[in-house]
């Protein structure tokens, strides 16, 4: 008997994460369910057919069902904190890097203004008409106060990556239950 569902990891500010389907089983012996590791599953769901158990072998898990579902959702939740325990370290390297790329595209947008502002070039107003050397005195006003904002924005934006990254949160979503019977008991 496997479990399959949707499980979605949120950070700080509700913003989704990751998401992957999960899945958790295990055997039912004599009624007894006896959980399975996931390379135990996976060689199950790899074995599995299409074909269907009698309408017989149908109705007695039916009737199994409310004594091994508790167990199964056990299976389900212990998967689920194991994977969210495993993402939580590539979440945090994550979270550093994005962290990294917008301080580096912040600093690489700093130091192109600044140099845009030192351009020698630049200083010979006296070949701009009025309207020209205007522009151009505004625009370089803009490029001041916009070097200004940078390490504001730089604080600004990687404390909002931290906000996204902290306090992560795991939601389970059920989506299936798969009964697979070997051939010889499918009869």
């Amino acid at each position: 008997m496997i479990a399959h569902a949707r499980l979605v990891l949120i950070g700080g500010d509700s913003y989704r994460l990751h998401e992957e389907v999960i899945t958790a089983g295990g055997l039912i012996r004599e009624g007894r369910f006896a959980r399975m590791n996931v390379g135990e599953i996976a060689d199950a769901l790899q074995a599995a057919t299409h074909h269907e158990p009698s309408a017989d072998v149908k109705k007695r898990l039916l009737e199994m069902w409310p004594k091994v579902s508790p167990s199964l959702v056990q299976a389900l939740d212990a998967r689920m904190k194991a994977r969210k325990s495993g993402r939580e370290k590539d979440l945090t390297e994550r979270a550093e890097k994005e962290a990294n790329d917008i301080r580096m595209i912040l600093t690489e947008l700093k130091k192109s203004i600044e140099e845009e502002l030192n351009e020698p070039e630049q200083r010979q107003l006296e070949l701009f008409s009025p309207p020209e050397r205007d522009e151009f005195e505004r625009n370089e006003d803009v490029l001041r106060d916009r070097l200004e904002t940078i390490p504001g924005e730089i604080e600004r934006e990687t404390k909002a990556i931290k906000a996204r990254f902290a306090n992560i949160q795991s939601r389970m979503f059920p989506v299936s239950v798969t009964f697979l019977v070997p051939e010889k008991f499918a009869k």
